[in-house]
């Protein structure tokens, strides 16, 4: 199994150093909640059900947001990542006050980043934990290692409705690329999609 690389352009969410004047810029859609508000979304991971099984498994997972990241929480990241690389992201990820979590059966991961981006038909939502969620091909007799993959990177589009879509890194590590994005070193050979997601009242 090798590691994919994403080359993700400043200008999406999932960016970790995505340009702020970007959500300043846009109006602001129905389904969206204040930097303060509290938010909780049905998510359907889908994956490869584990040998002997064939085929997919859709798993739930929840994911309760507390309060959005502010922007000088996130600039003190994206400094960081480009300081620092991946070591410096990280412990600032984690110094982070907590944004929210998610819920898998259970276990919490704590958010630690959480961005919205509002546009004319819905909104571009962006978490990054600072654990990762899960190995996928992680327990085959083959795995690779599966140290330095510590936060797990999620990516939703929904619209003014509150349903979408989108993937998740389950395991995963950012380096800097160059001024315009950064590197996504996924563990699984491609993110999991998210079949659907919607808001819960």
């Amino acid at each position: 199994m090798t590691v994919s690389s994403t080359v993700l352009p400043i200008a999406m969410a999932l960016a970790v150093i995505a340009a702020p004047s970007a959500q300043r810029a846009a109006s602001p859609a129905p389904a969206a909640t204040s930097a303060a508000g509290t938010e909780d979304l049905d998510v359907k991971v889908s994956l490869l059900a584990p040998p002997p099984a064939v085929g997919t498994v859709i798993v739930p997972l929840t994911v309760h947001i507390d309060r959005y990241t502010p922007e000088h929480a996130r600039t003190k990241m994206v400094d960081a990542l480009r300081v620092n690389a991946y070591p410096g992201f990280l412990r600032a990820l984690r110094e982070s006050p907590r944004a929210g979590y998610f819920d898998l059966n259970g276990r919490k991961i704590v958010v630690r980043w959480a961005r919205q981006v509002p546009d004319a038909s819905g909104r571009t939502l962006s978490f990054v934990t600072d654990a990762p969620v899960y190995f996928v091909g992680g327990a085959l007799k083959n795995a690779k290692p599966t140290g330095g993959y510590e936060v797990a990177v999620m990516q939703l589009r929904m619209d003014k409705s509150g349903k979408g879509d989108g993937t998740l890194a389950a395991a995963a590590r950012v380096k800097p690329l160059d001024v315009t994005g950064v590197q996504l070193d996924d563990y699984a050979e491609a993110p999991l999609k998210i079949t659907a997601v919607a808001r819960l009242p």
